[in-house]
């Protein structure tokens, strides 16, 4: 062995620690599959199945990387059929045609009808008596035959969103994406900013040309017999084949140009990509984790290196081909040990050159695909593989100056013992990485807003239901089930006091089973109903248990906004190999999610935090708002404070909430670390109001006294001074939809009617 392989191992196992620091380690990848594939059960319990696919599935993602979200969704009721026998009595039955001049990867999609005597016969115009019916969800083609459009689910879901008028949609390849507009408008969030979601008809057996990976010779160590056996039972799924362009290619030594049309509109949309996800998702779910970091390399590279020469047009699946590839085709011992990686990664970049160099890229489990075909230019293909080949020849050293997630600072650092105050350590990677997937689980659970109360009920009765006999993510499904108890009951209890009635025992029964889920948020929606509705004996027992609760809980979601993370000790305690399970149920109960109320709740909101749904003037933007927006947000703890101090009899204890609320605004201007500032400035602006009006007894001087003795000073004016400067800040804050506006045009009411 010479120096060389001596240097390339040593320089592997920096890697291997670098990665297990970014969060490329077996528990973090764990915890990302888990939390897709809880969210994939969650939603495939109502109108549609949902898988999750791609990195976020997978685990093969970094914070740097932004990886988004991909999910292909379908309808149980229809189903395609490779042959006839396969036929289903209660489904829409397409059944699958494969002509010559179908486009790669592609077939058609059949209507079967049903006629007398139980004969399921393909449809045909001729067929069909009343051709009204069918509309745009079929496409008649030269044969007369009756063949699914497969623009049809998607121009449904352009349509609906279209007619709401608060997302931007945008079609890649087979996918639509849809940004909201906060995204667009640069709002920081932690959760993942876009989602691209494919629509898709569910084939239940494997067309012939996906049976290539169970013929063709292998060397046989992997994949291994066990893992083919449930790939040959996994279905494929019907997509749209996506866009196709007009193509422009130059050969420069023939010195002639050519140009390739687009195929006809309804040619396309007759087309369906067969889509093998779940066979993929099923190789990437048996690497190890030697041949995960390997594959993360490789998206690095892609992403700093090669991205800027070709654009998308090379893909993170061209590179994930080429490390199945190589992973069946080299011993599975260099895969087991981190000193091998940087090997593995040549290995996988010299298959990606050999494909580059033929200019044909094979599909792994499709056979006859070329996937560099649509996609790269033989100028393209010259420019990768020249890039990619002095790579190789420089031994990797490029891989020293990925910026991506301060990848070669860190290498730097740990060969130097180098420190820098922003960059986040391992631990805070853990935490933040933990806190990313528990946002994109509570988001996604929390999406209640365009759903109707309706549907909102039917949706928490389907998971009471899945708990009973979903025993696996029973404590995921309940954390679920108990949010979604606190948001039915919030709506109806809005109603009510909308309509002047007494809130009824079901409605307290289902806050009552909200309280039983560790989340803050929960029990402070609960008091806010029972302040709106003066019931404040309950709400103070209730106060009590949720401070201590809060004074537990240490990680709040805003010290995770910026990089000046401070992870208290609670959090500390918790051990860094757990389970995703164990994970879940013990951040669940240490995080403080934000306080959020949709319009149709906002009358269990106190005082005048209620008219914060009136912050935006303009009717797009009023429509904007009650489709997506919350009307009311604010941080568990300044909603504690604000809670207490309308709460409590004793002036001791509001003065001591006001000025908690105080020094908690004021830390949080200076340090920058909320979201929601502006709303906790006109909350303190509304507590100043009333404790100016507040009657300056005796007993009122007493109790000043006593806080100024504990060392607890507050300037507390004789005016509404105090309330207007709150409100002139929340304004400073945040110039556009402020409630504060309102505030201050009423105070100015006050000044021009005295």
């Amino acid at each position: 062995m010479n120096m060389g392989e001596n240097d390339l191992k040593r320089f592997s196992k920096e890697f291997a620690r670098v990665l297990d620091d970014i969060g490329v380690n077996e528990e973090m990848v764990s915890l990302r599959r888990h939390v897709s594939l809880l969210m994939d059960k969650y939603w495939s319990l109502f109108t549609f199945k949902h898988f999750t696919f791609g990195s976020q599935s997978e685990g093969s993602t970094t914070m740097g990387m932004r990886s988004d979200t991909d999910t292909l969704l379908y309808f149980d009721t229809d189903v395609a059929c490779v042959h006839m026998s396969d036929i289903q009595d209660s489904k829409t039955n397409y059944v699958v045609i494969k002509e010559p001049m179908s486009l790669p990867q592609c077939c058609c999609l059949q209507l079967v009808g049903r006629l007398e005597n139980n004969i399921y016969l393909p449809m045909r115009i001729d067929l069909i008596s009343n051709t009204e019916s069918i509309g745009l969800k079929f496409l008649i083609d030269k044969q007369d035959r009756l063949l699914l459009n497969s623009r049809f689910y998607l121009n449904l879901f352009l349509c609906t969103w279209d007619n709401l008028k608060i997302s931007i949609l945008q079609q890649h390849g087979p996918a639509y994406t849809l940004y909201n507009k906060c995204t667009v408008q640069d709002k920081c969030t932690l959760h993942d900013s876009y989602t691209d979601t494919v629509f898709a008809v569910r084939c239940m057996t494997l067309p012939d040309q996906c049976k290539v990976l169970f013929t063709r010779p292998r060397p046989g160590h992997w994949p291994t017999q066990e893992t083919l056996s449930k790939a040959e039972q996994c279905e494929v799924y019907m997509v749209h084949p996506g866009v196709l362009r007009h193509t422009f290619a130059y050969d420069d030594k023939r010195r002639f140009s050519c140009i390739k049309l687009q195929y006809q509109h309804t040619f396309v949309d007759s087309q369906f990509r067969i889509s093998t996800n779940m066979i993929e998702r099923l190789l990437m779910f048996d690497l190890n984790i030697v041949q995960m970091k390997a594959y993360v390399i490789t998206k690095m590279i892609r992403k700093e290196f090669l991205q800027p020469l070709v654009d998308e047009r090379l893909s993170t699946f061209h590179m994930k081909t080429a490390l199945l590839f190589t992973i069946e085709q080299f011993p599975e011992e260099i895969w087991s040990d981190d000193d091998n990686i940087l090997q593995c990664v040549t290995y996988c970049l010299n298959t990606l050159n050999r494909f580059l160099k033929k200019g044909y890229c094979p599909h792994y489990t499709v056979s006859s695909v070329n996937l560099f075909a649509e996609k790269l230019t033989k100028k393209d293909l010259q420019i990768v593989k020249e890039k990619v080949t002095e790579m190789l020849k420089s031994g990797l050293r490029c891989i020293r100056k990925l910026c991506m997630d301060d990848v070669c600072w860190r290498l730097s650092a740990s060969s130097v013992v180098l420190r820098n105050d922003n960059i986040l350590s391992r631990r805070e990677i853990r935490y933040m990485i933990i806190i990313q997937v528990m946002i994109r689980f509570r988001h996604e659970h929390e999406e209640h807003i365009l759903r109707t109360f309706n549907n909102l009920k039917k949706e928490a009765l389907a998971i009471k239901s899945a708990m009973v006999t979903d025993h696996e993510c029973k404590n995921e499904l309940e954390f679920i089930f108990q949010s979604m108890c606190s948001t039915i009951a919030s709506r109806e209890a809005s109603d009510c006091i909308a309509n002047g009635r007494k809130v009824t025992r079901d409605i307290i029964d289902m806050y009552e089973i909200s309280l039983k889920s560790k989340d803050v948020s929960n029990h402070l929606r609960y008091v806010s109903m029972l302040v709106s509705t003066r019931q404040f004996k309950r709400a103070r027992a209730l106060l009590e248990t949720i401070e201590k609760m809060i004074e537990s809980n240490s990680i709040q979601l805003k010290e995770f906004i910026k990089k000046s993370i401070n992870v208290k000790s609670k959090s500390d305690e918790i051990p860094n190999k757990l389970s995703p399970r164990e994970i879940f149920i013990q951040f669940s109960a240490i995080m403080q999610f934000p306080v959020n109320y949709d319009v149709s709740e906002i009358n269990c909101v106190p005082g005048d935090l209620k008219y914060e749904k009136y912050r935006v003037i303009t009717k797009d933007k009023i429509k904007y708002e009650e489709s997506t927006e919350h009307a009311f947000t604010s941080d568990a703890q300044p909603f504690l404070l604000y809670m207490q101090y309308i709460s409590y009899k004793n002036n001791v204890k509001k003065r001591i909430a006001l000025q908690k609320l105080s020094d908690y605004c004021d830390i949080e201007l200076q340090n920058k670390l909320s979201d929601h500032l502006d709303s906790k400035y006109n909350m303190l602006g509304h507590v100043i109001e009333l404790e100016n009006n507040l009657q300056n007894t005796r007993r009122e001087r007493l109790a000043t006294a006593l806080i100024n003795m504990l060392g607890n000073v507050f300037e507390f004016e004789n005016s509404l001074l105090g309330a207007w400067k709150r409100y002139r800040q929340s304004v400073a804050i945040q110039p556009h939809n402020n409630l504060a506006y309102w505030h201050l045009f009423r105070f100015l009411g006050y000044v021009v009617y005295s």
